[in-house]
């Protein structure tokens, strides 16, 4: 293979598919913070990749084009779409009886105060994350949930690397006052339901 071709995970469906789903998978979900959504980008990243695979001249793992792609179509989707809230009933519990028949979901917790406030706090810093900006968003996204490098996220951004620190950083900020608001709310509400009982 000349140093001008494809790899050949980028021409081939199926080995694109397993090599570098999973990854353009969770990218996509973190950015449109929907299942439904992210499936949608998936294919379009997938589509788009296999279309322009001649055109990728890198010569080394074509990870940082594929993760521009992913993030140009998550960001097109999440643009054009309504925000809906999106339930996935893959992530509950089920037990089964003896027919293998769903029977209901069982307590997937010993402490159902920990496992709600859990959920609670997950949900609060996913909120707080889809609220940033474009921009800022894109920066926590890549560099603190996918860990990818300052010095490539700011490149997949087309930013230099101050530029990238200084998006970052603020969008830290931003989502610490989010927390910080978040946890005294929280705290002012238990206050508040101690003093009543």
């Amino acid at each position: 293979m000349s140093s001008d071709s494809p790899p050949s995970a980028l021409l081939d469906p199926e080995l694109l598919l397993e090599r570098y789903g999973e990854r353009i998978y969770r990218l996509a979900r973190r950015m449109t913070n929907n299942d439904a959504d992210a499936e949608d980008a998936m294919q379009n990243t997938l589509i788009k990749i296999l279309k322009n695979a001649g055109s990728y001249r890198g010569e080394s793992d074509p990870m940082g084009w594929i993760y521009r792609i992913t993030l140009n179509e998550a960001r097109e989707i999440h643009r054009t779409r309504k925000r809906r809230p999106a339930v996935s009933l893959d992530g509950l519990p089920i037990d089964f009886d003896e027919s293998n028949h769903p029977s209901g979901i069982h307590d997937f917790s010993k402490h159902p105060d920990k496992a709600a406030m859990a959920n609670e706090v997950d949900g609060r810093i996913r909120e707080a994350i889809d609220e940033l900006p474009d921009g800022y968003r894109e920066a926590v996204i890549l560099h603190d949930l996918e860990g990818v490098p300052y010095a490539e996220a700011a490149r997949l951004m087309e930013l230099t690397l101050g530029g990238f620190k200084t998006r970052l950083h603020r969008a830290r900020l931003h989502l610490r006052r989010s927390l910080d608001q978040f946890w005294a709310a929280r705290d002012e509400a238990n206050t508040t339901e101690g003093g009543n009982a």
